[in-house]
C-alpha cells in the first residue's frame, strides 16, 4: 500500500473548480523531416504502457479516498486501467497555428483531470503545419499530471525517460532493468488494516503534533542575530490578483540558450535569474499599458526542490517555497539583476538548509479532514480573494532537456512547461529549456490577459530589454 503525504493529499482534495492543481507540458518534434516519418501512435502508446509496467506503476494508480477523510487517501492500482482512456490523438484545426495551439492547449490545461481514474492524460497532437519558426508538420504531445502524484521532478524524470538520445535508440529508462526499480506496493488494503491505521494515526497525531512544536519551540523563541534576520517583503495589489476563473490562456517567448550563457558567465548569474528580470520587465510593461503599475516591487514565488540527491522523485512532492521581490519599481536592468541575484542566492541557501522539515512534519500531523475542511471553507467564502496577496505571481524553473532529445525518431525542437494557478495568483510561469533555447511560459485567464498576445509582447519586449541594457 502506499499512502499519500500530508502535502500531496492537500493537494488531491484542494482540487476545486476552476482551479485544478495539476502541471501540464507540451513537447513539440520535428516529424516533418524525420526519417521515420510520423509518430505511430499504436507504437507510442505500446513503449507508453511499457514505461508504466516496468518504472511508474504510479501511472496506473487512483486516489482512493476514506469515507469522511478518516485518513489520508490511497494510491491503488486500477483494475479497470485502461491506456485508451489516459491517451489520445487529435489534429490541430485549421489555421493550425500558434494561436489555435494556444487555445487547444489552454482548453487541455484547464480541463480538470477525473478522480475516478488515475490522474494523468495525454494528447498526441498532429499537423502543426503553420507555427512560425517550426518546420511544417510537426507534432505535439500534450502531458498533464495531479500534482498530488508527482512534482516537476518526478514529472521531467518520466518525460526524460520517454525519450531517446539518439534517433534510433530506444527510451532512455527502458535501458534500465525493471528489476533494479524498487516500486512501491499500490495494492489497496484491506478495510481492516485502512481503519486500523486510521484509527493508530488518529490517536498518535496529537503526542506527535506536540513533539514537532517543541521542536520548533527553541527557533521560535531564539533571536536571531543582528544582520541575519530575512528582511520583510511587502506584497501590493496588482492586476493578477483577482478571483481565477476557469478559462485558461497561455503563451510564451523563446530566448537563445548560447546568448543567456554568455550572460550567465559575465555576470556570474544563473539562467533563472536572467529568466526572472525578463518576467519583472514583462510585467512592468504590461501593467504600465493598463495603467496599473504599483509603486512598491512585485512580488514572485520561487518553489524550490529540497528533495536529497539519492530521491528520485518518482511519486509525491518535496519543494518549498520562497518570496522574491521582482525590483518593477526600478527600470533599469543591470541593478534589477543585481538585486535578483542577491535574492535569490540568499533564498534558495535558506530554503535548502531549512528543507521545510518540522513545517511539513507538522502538517502530517494535523488530521486531514480538517486541513480539506478548513481550505475549502475560506475558498467558498471568498476568504482567499478578500486578504491582501502572498505573491503576485509564481516563476518556476523546471529543469528540460539538456542533450539532444529524440521520441520514435523524431527530434525534440521545442518543450514548454504549464503550472497550476491558485486563489488570488492569476499569472504562473514556467522556465524550462531544451539545448539551444529557453522558454517562458505563462498560464493566466481571459479576464487577466485577453487572448495573451498582449503578454506575450511583454515577454518578447523583456527579453529584448535584457538583451539591449546588458
Amino acid at each position: 500500500m502506499y499512502q499519500l503525504s500530508a502535502l500531496d493529499n492537500v493537494m488531491l482534495e484542494g482540487d476545486a473548480p476552476g482551479l485544478p492543481l495539476h502541471m501540464s507540458a507540451a513537447m513539440i518534434y520535428d516529424t516533418g523531416n524525420s526519417k521515420k516519418g510520423a509518430i505511430g501512435f499504436e507504437a507510442l502508446s505500446s513503449t507508453l504502457e511499457r514505461i508504466i509496467d516496468e518504472h511508474f506503476p504510479i501511472l496506473r494508480c487512483r486516489a482512493e479516498a476514506l469515507p469522511l477523510m478518516l485518513d489520508k487517501a490511497y494510491w491503488a492500482n486500477d483494475e479497470a486501467f485502461d491506456l485508451s482512456a489516459q491517451a489520445s490523438r487529435v489534429a490541430l484545426p485549421a489555421p493550425a497555428d500558434w494561436a489555435e495551439f494556444y487555445r487547444l492547449f489552454g482548453q487541455f490545461h484547464a480541463t480538470r483531470l477525473d478522480r475516478d481514474k488515475p490522474l494523468w492524460q495525454m494528447i498526441q497532437v498532429e499537423g502543426l503545419d503553420a507555427l512560425d519558426g517550426l518546420p511544417a508538420g510537426s507534432t505535439a504531445l500534450f502531458f498533464k499530471v495531479h500534482h498530488a502524484m508527482m512534482d516537476g521532478i518526478g514529472a521531467m524524470r518520466l518525460l526524460r525517460g520517454f525519450h531517446s538520445t539518439s534517433p534510433r535508440g530506444k527510451p532512455t529508462i527502458l535501458k534500465q532493468p525493471a528489476a533494479d526499480v524498487e516500486a512501491p506496493n499500490y495494492q489497496s488494503p484491506g478495510p481492516v488494516e485502512k481503519y486500523g491505521r486510521a484509527l493508530r494515526h488518529g490517536l498518535a497525531r496529537p503526542v506527535n503534533r506536540t513533539g514537532t512544536l517543541l521542536k520548533m519551540l527553541p527557533d521560535m523563541l531564539t533571536p536571531k542575530k543582528r544582520g541575519n534576520e530575512t528582511p520583510k517583503v511587502r506584497v501590493p495589489s496588482a492586476h493578477f490578483d483577482q478571483q481565477v476563473k476557469g478559462s485558461r490562456v497561455i503563451g510564451h517567448v523563446r530566448m537563445d540558450m548560447a546568448t543567456l550563457c554568455q550572460l550567465e558567465e559575465t555576470y556570474d548569474c544563473t539562467i533563472n535569474d536572467l529568466a526572472l528580470c525578463v518576467v519583472a520587465e514583462a510585467q512592468r510593461q504590461f501593467l504600465l499599458g493598463h495603467g496599473e503599475l504599483p509603486d512598491e516591487s512585485l512580488v514572485a514565488a520561487m518553489p524550490i526542490n529540497i528533495r536529497q540527491r539519492n530521491d528520485k522523485g518518482e511519486v509525491g512532492n518535496r519543494l518549498t517555497l520562497a518570496r522574491v521581490p521582482l525590483f518593477t519599481d526600478t527600470d533599469d536592468m543591470k541593478a534589477r539583476l543585481r538585486a535578483v541575484i542577491s535574492e535569490t542566492t540568499r533564498d534558495k541557501s535558506e530554503g535548502r538548509k531549512s528543507g521545510g522539515g518540522n513545517a511539513m512534519q507538522l502538517i502530517e500531523e494535523i488530521h486531514p479532514a480538517f486541513i480539506t475542511w478548513l481550505l475549502k471553507r475560506l475558498y467558498y467564502s471568498g476568504f482567499f480573494d478578500s486578504r491582501p496577496p502572498v505573491v503576485n505571481t509564481i516563476v518556476s524553473n523546471v529543469p528540460g532537456f539538456p542533450d539532444e532529445t529524440y521520441l520514435m525518431g523524431a527530434r525534440l525542437i521545442d518543450y514548454l512547461g504549464f503550472g497550476p494557478l491558485g486563489p488570488g495568483i492569476g499569472l504562473f510561469h514556467t522556465v524550462s529549456s531544451t539545448p539551444d533555447h529557453v522558454n517562458i511560459s505563462f498560464v493566466s485567464t481571459a479576464d487577466m490577459v485577453g487572448d495573451g498576445a498582449g503578454y506575450c509582447a511583454a515577454l518578447r519586449s523583456g527579453y529584448e530589454e535584457l538583451l539591449s541594457s546588458l
